[in-house]
């Protein structure tokens, strides 16, 4: 048993970037756990719903991230390091462009959006947009690197990006910063991560010393582009589903329950920090499979096990000891919400399946899943603002969304296997 398992490659890529990511997951909730003391509820609910908007808006660069690990797993596949530099000056000239009139696009809006948002502080919504540009920058480096499977280093430059966050955001709150010097701390751990991503590029320039110089043209960049425009979509869908009902809920709630949702929200996507590894993994090494046209089934159903025991376990401990799990993280300020705790754990269980599904059909390019999560997504979005105006309601209808986006990833799989076998 340990033999196979020391020799699983799938199992020893999940450990290596699972302990890096509970890592940095572990200094993150601490992040959380302080920020959520210094400052008061309003200030923590405003941060937590930026924080959503910024994972909403980011899609690009979860798009960009995941066509950068699709062409890196296949360079990897070929042993070719030199095709790298090709593909970050292909993506790095085309976000300059674009992404640019995006930002300036954002910066005119940006009154509107604080008072959408109810938040007076303008600034700390500027300190998002300039995350998010940089996060699309920082989606090619690090896409690059989980494709050639170097999860040892990207899980280190996630730990020193996390310890910059939290020390930068508690120097700024502590000069009187506060939603500002929260957010910009944002800022901070993500430069610092950039930065690290460099480092780690050029060891896998490295890698394979007898790789020649590839040319943009050995590069299938038209193919590049479609599968863009789906993970786009996917991604704008797969954020929307897990990030909206708290955006929502700034808009819909009173500060008091908004604080709640966001302290909830913290503590219950716990379960999808371990989870969302096993995802991770799963895309990096069945793009590489899809590559060598091989099979990944084997993959998806270790990962589906993975992620199924880490939910039922999360799940059950979340119901039973609520106000224990909350007051390890906030102490006795938001104890009073800690009823609803083991539905927010539902919730984000059922979000772990939608996304690892999403993950795989992705990764073997089976695109037809991003249209049916971006329709539940929509439905689910207009409906939590028309109609969801307490805690319960918004948590009635996103497990309902998250229900339907599964029945639609099992659907995809049936229908690619009876293809299959059909063929």
């Amino acid at each position: 048993m340990m033999n196979s398992l020391k020799n699983n490659i799938f199992f020893k890529n999940t450990l290596v970037l699972f302990v890096g990511t509970m890592t940095a997951g572990v200094i993150n909730y601490f992040f959380h756990s302080v920020i959520g003391r210094m400052v008061s509820v309003r200030v923590f609910g405003e941060m937590e719903s930026l924080v959503s908007l910024l994972t909403i808006i980011s899609v690009p660069s979860a798009a960009i991230a995941m066509a950068a690990t699709q062409y890196g797993a296949g360079l990897k596949a070929g042993g070719n390091s030199a095709g790298n530099t090709e593909i970050i000056k292909y993506f790095y000239k085309r976000l300059a462009g674009y992404g640019l009139p995006f930002f300036a696009a954002l910066l005119i809006i940006t009154p509107w959006v604080g008072k959408f948002l109810k938040i007076e502080n303008n600034f700390s919504l500027i300190i998002i947009w300039i995350t998010m540009f940089l996060s699309f920058f920082s989606s090619v480096n690090g896409g690059i690197i989980n494709g050639w499977q170097k999860f040892k280093e990207a899980s280190a430059a996630g730990i020193l990006g996390v310890i910059a966050k939290i020390t930068g955001a508690v120097v700024l709150i502590r000069m009187g910063f506060e939603l500002s010097g929260a957010i910009g701390g944002f800022a901070i751990g993500s430069a610092v991560s950039y930065g690290a991503s460099f480092y780690i590029l050029r060891s896998i320039a490295g890698v394979e010393k007898k790789s020649e110089f590839v040319s943009a043209d050995a590069i299938d960049f038209s193919s590049m582009k479609k599968y863009m425009a789906a993970a786009f979509v996917g991604n704008l869908a797969i954020s929307i589903l897990g990030n909206a009902d708290m955006v929502l809920a700034k808009h819909n709630l009173d500060f008091v329950q908004a604080g709640q949702y966001g302290a909830l929200t913290i503590v219950s996507k716990i379960i999808f920090f371990v989870t969302g590894v096993i995802a991770t993994v799963l895309f990096a090494m069945s793009a590489e499979d899809a590559h060598k046209k091989n099979g990944s089934s084997k993959a998806l159903r270790n990962s589906a096990l993975a992620t199924l025991i880490v939910a039922i376990f999360s799940v059950a401990v979340y119901f039973i000891f609520p106000k224990l799990v909350l007051g390890i993280l906030f102490g006795d300020k938001y104890l009073e919400a800690a009823g609803y705790l083991g539905w927010f754990a539902l919730l984000v269980a059922l979000f772990s399946f939608s996304n690892l599904l999403f993950q795989y059909l992705l990764s073997i390019r089976d695109n037809a899943i991003v249209y049916f999560y971006l329709a539940i997504a929509i439905i689910f979005s207009m409906s939590v603002l028309f109609f969801a105006k307490s805690i319960y309601a918004i948590l009635f209808l996103a497990i309902l969304a998250q229900s339907f986006a599964i029945l639609s990833g099992i659907g995809c799989l049936i229908k690619r296997r009876n293809t299959l076998k059909s063929q």
